[in-house]
């Protein structure tokens, strides 16, 4: 058994190396819309056969009324209104949940791992927070220090107006994986994220 999963009161689950000394690299993976840590458990769990020093931290999004399902309270990562570019622009809480991923690499950094050795990836919702977080993430000592790379599964890029890249982020590396029938998470829009990115 090379890893140890580790439940956390406050939602947080993690796959650590049982040996936590080999420990080199971290991937915080953020899930969907109305999920939990516990859906990407097992996807950890599995990777972390093949990637030994790796430590998966899965954090789950606080409850909050979402807009576009009736009001209704779930874990949601941010307010999603609706599914066009102009509602896209209204994401109340996306700021706070940015600001819960970047606690998790802090801590990852205040540890020992390097930023160049820590990927943030997510699940539609959670990969739209986790390219929103990642491209934006902050200096350390006036420096630019960008991420070993980040993966959007199903996602896209929320509240453009927004959205600035860092200066030196540009060249970090994305994996921006879309299913081509996605009927929630247009390709259009992942497409049209993948421009706006790249501009």
């Amino acid at each position: 058994m090379t890893h140890t999963t580790t439940r956390q009161g406050n939602g947080t689950i993690t796959v650590t190396p049982t040996n936590e000394s080999l420990q080199s690299a971290t991937i915080i993976i953020s899930h969907g819309l109305g999920d939990t840590a516990e859906g990407f458990v097992d996807v950890a769990e599995h990777f972390s056969d093949s990637l030994p020093y790796a430590k998966f931290i899965l954090p789950t999004a606080p409850i909050q009324k979402v807009t576009m399902n009736m009001g209704m309270a779930m874990n949601s990562w941010y307010d999603i209104v609706g599914l066009d570019k102009r509602s896209n622009e209204f994401c109340e809480g996306i700021e706070e949940s940015r600001e819960i991923i970047m606690k998790l690499v802090d801590g990852e950094v205040a540890a020992g791992i390097r930023r160049d050795r820590i990927i943030l990836a997510g699940f539609s919702q959670g990969g739209a927070l986790s390219l929103y977080t990642g491209m934006q993430i902050p200096p350390i000592d006036g420096k630019p220090c960008p991420l070993a790379g980040i993966v959007v599964m199903s996602g896209y890029l929320p509240h453009e107006s927004g959205f600035h890249i860092k200066e030196g982020l540009e060249g970090t590396p994305i994996f921006h994986g879309h299913g081509t029938f996605d009927p929630l998470v247009r390709l259009k829009a992942a497409q049209e994220s993948q421009t706006t990115v790249q501009e």
